[in-house]
């Protein structure tokens, strides 16, 4: 007689992640964007102590090792700050909806520019400075935020889709040649 076999582990026993379930009651858009980006950030995040040391000024939107702080050189651009305040959803899921970002452009004379814009009008510039700049600029302009048709409606996406879409029109609007271009200045004021 030989002795029975031992009952497998629980697959999860050694586990030390946490499942957090929110509750339909009412959605904190806060935490569950900080939840959205710890699930789906793929940057190894170093501890502090391992980063490098920069020099203390103001960061440039190109490079965290690059600092503009001689104000050497002339920008042609005429955005001094890009922020995207927010973003909304028009009309009804089931007719068609679509969400209008809010983007808020200071110029450099202090002029306030709320442009609202869509997903497919980022894409738009994009192509237009794709097609319009010379290819020695094309590195200068980041790829944009990746689509995701079975989240564009969900707050942490929509969140984390808009800081996105502000650090992309942040490097295309302040960059000192490209923010100046033709694309652009149309791109704002339509």
């Amino acid at each position: 007689m030989h002795s029975p076999a031992p009952s497998p582990a629980h697959p999860f026993r050694n586990t030390k992640n946490l499942l957090v379930l929110i509750p339909d009651d009412g959605i904190d858009v806060e935490e569950e964007a900080r939840l959205y980006d710890e699930l789906c950030d793929d940057q190894i995040s170093l501890p502090q102590s391992s980063r490098p040391k920069s020099p203390q000024g103001p960061p440039s939107v190109f490079s965290h090792d690059i600092w503009l702080d001689d104000h050497s050189g002339t920008s042609q651009a005429f955005a001094g700050t890009v922020h995207i305040a927010g973003w909304t959803s028009v009309g009804d899921k089931l007719g068609g909806a679509y969400v209008v970002y809010d983007c808020v452009i200071r110029t450099k004379e202090g002029t306030t520019i709320h442009a609202h814009k869509r997903y497919s009008d980022f894409v738009q510039l994009y192509d237009a400075l794709r097609h319009s700049l010379p290819k020695h600029q094309h590195h200068f302009i980041p790829a944009l935020p990746s689509k995701s048709p079975f989240s564009r409606y969900r707050a942490a996406f929509l969140d984390r889709r808009r800081r996105h879409l502000q650090y992309w029109l942040s490097a295309v609007l302040l960059h000192p040649e490209i923010g100046a271009c033709q694309a652009v200045r149309w791109w704002v004021m339509n």
